[in-house]
């Protein structure tokens, strides 16, 4: 049985590693055909190895990769579920607002918080920015597992409604007006996370994405949780009749992905930014769909692919601009990498064999 399981697992990360290979050389193949014969080796080095040609751009890489990890694990837990509720979206530009009031708009923020050690703040931040995702979260969530209403069409609502929300309270309470773009003014230096490598996007916020994916892995794998959110996502039938609520199992799923979203909030806007200066949806809840549907809603390869998408997103940058080739080149790669990961029967022959093979060697 362990051999079977195995080999089942074996499977599944070469079809992923399969999938994002065949994706690239599909790009590459493209490029040459866009750019033809003459250009194609300067797109290629460009796309291929221009995200790792200077400091800079590599700790691009990792700063998109931080909050894909986060956002990745916590929709895991999502699809793992059985639901497919895409609020974290909207979770990215809410959940650090309650704290920025604090720290600009009331007196906890200017004297507290300024005399604290920036490793605390650093915790109320991510701590605050957490429960405004969980507590967000809840809404597609309870409209789903207690009024019947489809979770992705409710999720979908409320993305707009907290970005809308967020620009409220930014332009009324909050707004830098010495600037000419809506924002808030600067962060004070021991409240955020501090950038690394000459003042690059990649920040402290590495290590709690790391911390992140650490934490969701033990709830994942090793807590009763866990087990119930994956037997109830498989099959809603056999865990009734386990004993698992079907209701609450599904509700913790999405809150514990409303978190996850939170705190990549948290690393997104006190890393990359020095002031919150978000006026639009981000598009980060939803690549971490991508993460999470790349990943087979398992956590433990989240990073790998979190790496894949943050590193092809950073190469279609630098190809555009080098090249004439567009940024969108990335939305075709990664709906390849979708395809073939996403394909059910895609290795399924090869797989079903080795089982086969391994059930009879058993016997």
């Amino acid at each position: 049985m362990k051999k079977v399981q195995r080999i089942d697992s074996a499977f599944e990360v070469l079809r992923v590693l399969l999938g994002i290979v065949i994706a690239y050389a599909l790009c590459l193949v493209i490029i040459v055909m866009v750019t033809g014969p003459s250009g194609a080796r300067d797109a290629i080095y460009n796309f291929a190895i221009g995200p790792f040609t200077s400091k800079r751009r590599f700790a691009q890489v990792l700063s998109r990769m931080c909050p894909y990890m986060l956002i990745g694990c916590g929709m895991c837990f999502v699809y793992a579920s059985g639901r497919f509720s895409v609020v974290s979206e909207g979770i990215i530009n809410i959940a650090p607002i309650p704290i920025l009031y604090v720290i600009f708009c009331t007196g906890f923020g200017t004297v507290v918080m300024a005399g604290q050690p920036k490793i605390v703040n650093q915790l109320i931040i991510v701590v605050s920015c957490a429960l405004v995702g969980g507590l967000v979260s809840m809404i597609p969530a309870f409209g789903r597992e207690k009024l019947g209403a489809n979770e992705m069409v409710t999720s979908t609502i409320v993305n707009f409604v907290c970005l809308y929300l967020a620009l409220w309270v930014v332009r009324g309470y909050m707004a830098d007006r010495g600037n000419s773009f809506l924002c808030t003014p600067n962060y004070p230096a021991n409240m955020r996370f501090t950038r690394y490598w000459g003042n690059t996007n990649l920040s402290e916020g590495i290590w709690v994405a790391i911390i992140g994916v650490i934490v969701a892995c033990v709830i994942f794998y090793r807590t009763r949780l866990g087990v119930e959110i994956r037997i109830t996502g498989a099959n809603p039938s056999f865990a009734k009749y386990a004993g698992i609520n079907t209701s609450i199992t599904p509700f913790m799923g999405q809150v514990l992905g409303g978190i996850f979203a939170g705190v990549a909030g948290a690393v997104e806007v006190f890393g990359a930014y020095d002031q919150y200066q978000l006026s639009m949806l981000t598009n980060i809840g939803f690549d971490g769909l991508i993460i999470a549907v790349m990943a087979k809603k398992q956590p433990v390869f989240v990073p790998l692919t979190a790496f894949v998408l943050a590193y092809i997103r950073t190469a279609a940058a630098v190809l555009n601009t080098n090249t004439n080739i567009p940024i969108e080149l990335v939305t075709m790669l990664q709906a390849v990498i979708i395809f073939f990961v996403a394909a059910e029967e895609f290795l399924g022959k090869s797989r079903q064999k080795a089982i086969i093979k391994a059930s009879r060697e058993n016997q």
